[in-house]
């Protein structure tokens, strides 16, 4: 179960960080990888890697494929990782917090799938190289509808298993028609640092985010060539700007997700986004 480079096969399927399906950016190729490849080269880097590709095994397991985003976050500290864990059936549940605590035993503190009972259409959870030798899961946080952009919106909580403390927000646009409203929603945040700017990677989709300790923006469906520059121009991991561009060929059909959070001191952290 544990996950591994591996290569594209027929039926797979091409999904943005909202789950939302995506036409491939060209056809696939007989040597074309899966888009986690990347994900599964950050692991490679660090000593925790393979307890956490054993970790996010199980989840996609658990969850089936292409219903995970995965997120590598780029820091001065290091990479870290998050899991986005969508469930738009609500009243439903197909898979909730609850099924996180029996994919990981012993992870997850306690309660935290009481949550499981609020109206979130997705949660999301935070790994880093403390997290499976001590720290665990120690909250998740939860993603409800909200109020603004063009397209949709989104809040963000933090849940604890005993308190929920409100987190972010988040704007979707379309990046290009609807540009006016990107520019005046950017207004009263900090400039973006140069020379990060709405359609510079020519983005489908422009996402706004108001954090609780600093300002943020995606780049959504950006193509694998810019999500090569954006790398390079943010200074996203080295090791994995080089991996991207090696297998660039080979990850040419997919669109990847971007993003920054910053603040008016200049970038605090990058972070590519894709689908397992």
């Amino acid at each position: 179960m544990t996950l591994r480079r591996e290569a594209f096969q027929a039926g797979d399927r091409f999904r943005d960080f909202c789950l939302w399906d995506y036409d491939p950016a060209t056809a696939p190729r007989d040597d074309t990888l899966r888009q986690s490849a990347l994900l599964a080269a950050s692991l490679d880097m660090v000593p925790e890697g393979a307890a956490l590709a054993d970790a996010f095994g199980r989840i996609r397991h658990r969850w089936g494929a292409f219903e995970t985003v995965w997120g590598i976050k780029s820091a001065p500290a290091g990479l870290s990782w998050e899991l986005y864990l969508y469930d738009y059936d609500r009243e439903a549940r197909r898979n909730g917090i609850a099924a996180l605590s029996d994919c990981l035993p012993g992870l997850c503190a306690p309660n935290l799938g009481a949550a499981d009972d609020l109206p979130w259409f997705m949660f999301s959870v935070e790994f880093n190289a403390a997290t499976l030798s001590g720290q665990g899961i120690p909250s998740v946080d939860l993603y409800f509808e909200g109020e603004g952009g063009t397209i949709s919106a989104g809040l963000s909580e933090v849940w604890d298993g005993k308190t929920r403390t409100p987190k972010n927000d988040y704007r979707f646009y379309r990046s290009f028609p609807d540009r006016a409203a990107v520019l005046r929603d950017l207004a009263d945040l900090p400039p973006l640092p140069f020379p990060l700017a709405p359609g510079r990677y020519d983005e489908e989709v422009f996402v706004i985010s108001r954090k609780s300790h600093s300002s943020a923006v995606y780049f959504s469906r950006a193509d694998a060539a810019a999500t090569l520059r954006f790398a390079q121009e943010t200074g996203f991991h080295p090791g994995l700007t080089n991996s991207l561009a090696r297998d660039l060929p080979r990850l040419a059909p997919y669109r990847f997700d971007l993003g920054v959070d910053y603040s008016a001191e200049g970038l605090r952290r990058t972070a590519i986004y894709g689908v397992f």
